[in-house]
């Protein structure tokens, strides 16, 4: 089992002494990969994740991913996409407070959704159009990675077509699914015309595309930051919070509060 830690942890340092760890830094923190780490490692690295700090524990070792899907907002792209647009229409506060409930678990998304997007109705197309989303720090670095050993990547995301299309396009990734904004005389009317793509929803994209590439979901990576996320991390084989929130924490195999998917990557990497 591999297991990442920062280098100062009293564990690591002893790993590196034996020079079973290799070492690399990411947002200026050095960590540690001990491979075929020991049994009390392993559990510090779960105590790190549980209280909120940068760790993994991967298996088996090593991990060979077949698929990455990630989730867009706040994961992919650093933006709340529906919290900026919020800002446009003078809507930050409101949007922003059921953004964080569905995001942490405190609402279901679908409700949270449709309420932020009634509150925007009635912005025009240009407006959220003229939204630039900022790709995260390290995420082109992994995405060239996975293009040059050939490893898919796929976007789902409860957020809009109109960012995601492009966002994906940009990166390289296979496909996306994400939602559809109701438009009338290109202005915002509010609701979905389409099924939500909720946390079911995500789940209903990763099987089909595991059917379609012939994939194993336990052999895929799930990224996220969000409560709607954990059902589709529960599905793959191995879960990987982005500035996770705590009702994740629990169930991630690699916690990366470094705000750079570097740390991935350097998890990963053999």
């Amino acid at each position: 089992m591999r297991v990442v830690l920062e280098a100062k942890k009293s564990l690591v340092s002893s790993a590196r002494g034996s020079g079973s760890a290799r070492e690399f830094k990411v947002a200026g923190r050095l960590y540690a990969v001990t491979d075929n780490a020991p049994s009390e490692l392993i559990a510090e690295a779960r105590a790190e994740i549980l209280k909120g700090h940068t760790a993994a524990v991967i298996e088996p070792e090593p991990f060979k991913p077949q698929a990455f899907f990630f989730d867009m907002d706040a994961t992919v792209i650093r933006e709340e996409s529906l919290v900026e647009i919020s800002k446009i229409a003078g809507k930050y506060k409101e949007v922003q407070a059921l953004t964080e409930k569905a995001m942490t678990g405190g609402m279901d998304f679908k409700a949270s959704l449709r309420q932020r997007l009634a509150i925007l109705a009635g912005l025009h197309r240009d407006q959220i159009l003229s939204l630039q989303p900022t790709i995260t720090p390290g995420m082109k670095t992994l995405a060239e990675w996975c293009l040059g050993l050939n490893i898919p990547m796929f976007l789902v995301s409860g957020g809009f077509v109109d960012l995601a299309g492009p966002v994906a396009a940009s990166l390289g990734f296979l496909d996306y699914k994400a939602n559809h904004f109701t438009w009338k005389d290109d202005r915002l009317a509010g609701l979905s015309d389409e099924n939500i793509v909720d946390a079911q929803g995500k789940c209903e994209a990763i099987l089909h595309w595991c059917a379609i590439h012939n994939l194993d979901p336990l052999r895929c990576v799930a990224v996220g930051d969000g409560a709607n996320d954990l059902p589709m991390m529960n599905l793959c084989g191995l879960a990987c919070g982005f500035s996770p929130k705590a009702t994740l924490w629990p169930h991630l195999d690699v916690a990366n509060h470094s705000g750079d998917h570097r740390f991935l990557l350097n998890c990963m990497e053999i």
